[in-house]
């Protein structure tokens, strides 16, 4: 008897609005779509895909699928710039991803994490069992901003990842489903909020995603010790010098004012601080208005040049260009 083809199902059919996922990143934080397949696939498959712009940088993709008969789903090949952390929970379902001689297998039930400047081709195998996907879709910049500032191999495993140039590179990194991930993905499966608690729920769940996940990429974790235990590598004077400089933005003091507010030199004070806080004083103090201005402009009763003056910016030019660099969009989106 001779054996049926497989039955192939373009990823524009399947996914409908949730393929090009380009446009979506263009969207305001909170943007969603709700797309159920069930009614365009001729009975092969029912389901649903749900995406959700976390935060900038940020997008969460939830789908479960209900196949009547094994089908796979193409995935086209072309440039790509994100990070990707995927999860396939179910009962035999698997991506392939190939690119160039290399070809990669990921099962059900665990995880991965990867990231490529360019990709070929790839194919995801869909048994005729109920599954469900969970994917994070993260911007470079996004990523990058968690090794920023900060020595160890953590750090050095994020910019190795995100080095990547050449056409054929790819990294990868197995996610082993732990306790914690298990629990988290479970909440955000089980999800039952609506209106802005869903947004604020599943954006918490996505970003512990992360957390948990990129633990695996950290060897330097295990230690007992609370990072808010204040010793001798995390004096006093430090914190003095934050609280000083964020209780006024606007007009805040030099380095050479703040270092003798709170009693040491200059040098003391610098390489201190951006020990403990793992960025320098400057760095600090611009991340600190960018978060502010945020804040502020989601308020929506103000314009961005009012905003860009209350936290210390003297040309809307200049706030505006370090806005966009610190969360990849403009602060006029921000207005409510």
């Amino acid at each position: 008897m001779k054996k049926r083809d497989p039955v192939i199902i373009s990823c524009q059919d399947y996914y409908g609005p949730c393929h090009n996922l380009n446009i979506f990143l263009e969207k305001k934080d909170g943007d969603e779509i709700f797309y159920n397949w069930s009614d365009h696939l001729n009975g092969l498959s029912q389901g649903f895909v749900y995406t959700l712009k976390c935060l900038p940088g940020l997008t969460l993709a939830i789908a479960r699928h209900y196949p009547s008969t094994a089908f796979s789903i193409p995935i086209e090949g072309g440039k790509t710039y994100f990070v990707n952390l995927n999860f396939i929970l179910g009962e035999g379902p698997r991506s392939q991803c190939h690119r160039q001689e290399q070809e990669a297998t990921f099962c059900s039930n665990h995880g991965e994490l990867t990231y490529s400047r360019n990709y070929q081709s790839g194919l995801l195998h869909c048994p005729a069992k109920p599954f469900s996907t969970i994917g994070l879709l993260m911007e470079p910049w996004f990523v990058r901003r968690f090794s920023q500032g900060i020595a160890g191999a953590f750090a050095r495993k994020i910019e190795d990842m995100l080095a990547l140039q050449n056409e054929g590179e790819f990294f990868c990194c197995p996610v082993f489903m732990t306790p914690s991930i298990n629990v988290c993905i479970h909440e955000i499966l089980g999800c039952t909020y609506v209106d802005a608690r869903r947004h604020l729920f599943l954006t918490s769940k996505a970003l512990e995603l992360m957390r948990f996940s990129f633990d695996q990429l950290n060897p330097d974790k295990g230690q007992d010790i609370s990072c808010f235990n204040l010793t001798t590598d995390s004096p006093n004077f430090v914190h003095q010098a934050r609280d000083i400089m964020i209780s006024d933005i606007k007009n805040p003091p030099s380095l050479t004012e703040l270092s003798r507010m709170v009693g040491v030199n200059r040098t003391t004070l610098s390489q201190k601080f951006r020990k403990v806080y793992g960025v320098t004083i400057f760095d600090f103090l611009r991340n600190f208005r960018l978060e502010e201005s945020r804040r502020l402009l989601q308020v929506g009763d103000r314009s961005v040049t009012q905003v860009a003056f209350e936290v210390g910016y003297a040309q809307q030019r200049t706030f505006s260009k370090e806005f966009k660099k610190y969360f990849g969009d403009t602060p006029s989106n921000y207005l409510e």
